[in-house]
């Protein structure tokens, strides 16, 4: 049977069935780390100053440049916030930044997206990006999903919209085909197999085929294990 795979969580779990990418802030990453994780500028960061954004991108650099960087397995999360109050344009700055970092070293991104999925859609389309992209944590509708859809390379996870709003979740996994869906915790301290089991719940789904089509996902994405 295939493993579980979380595609995005900030809780590291010692589980050598469990596939995870676990996000690290860059200001306290030890480039030594062993175990699948991934690093970026979050957009909420992009107000600490232009500097920190500028010496952190140079630091993402050249930690991808390291023997070890195989563990990196994504840039991110990055992305875009309406939500908060960070002028756009500067998060547009850094986000695009960072797609073109992913592009030269051939690394996927993990998308932070707040009210702004038409802006992700335009960058897609303006910047040419060809590596995939996995919008972490979609709370959107099935119509901004669809929308998504239509580019190739672009990924949808889903966490807690499955417990937080159960009839929008159901719609989600009705048009997400299986080959363009993932699975994730991100900060919250249930474990992935509950995810799994709620979206088999609201689906109809079997959780082993659930497994064996999000992992073979993962291999797509990022190579064998």
């Amino acid at each position: 049977m295939s493993p579980f795979v979380n595609i995005h969580t900030h809780h590291y779990i010692d589980n050598k069935d469990l596939i995870q990418i676990v996000n690290i802030d860059i200001d306290n990453l030890n480039v030594d780390v062993s175990y699948f994780h991934s690093v970026g500028i979050h957009p909420w960061e992009s107000l600490r100053s232009t500097d920190y954004s500028l010496q952190t991108l140079s630091t993402l650099s050249q930690i991808l440049s390291f023997s070890n960087s195989q563990f990196l397995k994504a840039i991110g999360e990055c992305g875009i916030d309406r939500a908060c109050d960070i002028d756009i344009e500067i998060q547009k700055s850094i986000f695009i930044k960072q797609i073109e970092i992913a592009e030269r070293h051939q690394k996927p991104l993990i998308i932070h997206c707040v009210r702004a999925y038409p802006d992700i859609i335009s960058i897609r389309k303006e910047t040419k990006a060809t590596m995939p992209w996995i919008l972490h944590g979609f709370q959107g509708n099935e119509q901004t999903a669809m929308q998504l859809l239509r580019h190739d390379g672009v990924y949808i996870s889903l966490g807690d919209v499955l417990f937080k709003n159960e009839d929008r979740a159901r719609r989600l996994l009705d048009i997400i085909p299986c080959e363009r869906l993932f699975f994730e915790t991100d900060v919250a301290e249930r474990n992935i197999a509950e995810v799994y089991e709620k979206a088999s719940l609201l689906s109809g789904t079997e959780i082993e085929t659930l497994r064996n089509d999000i992992f073979n996902n993962f291999v797509k994405i990022f190579g064998d294990i």
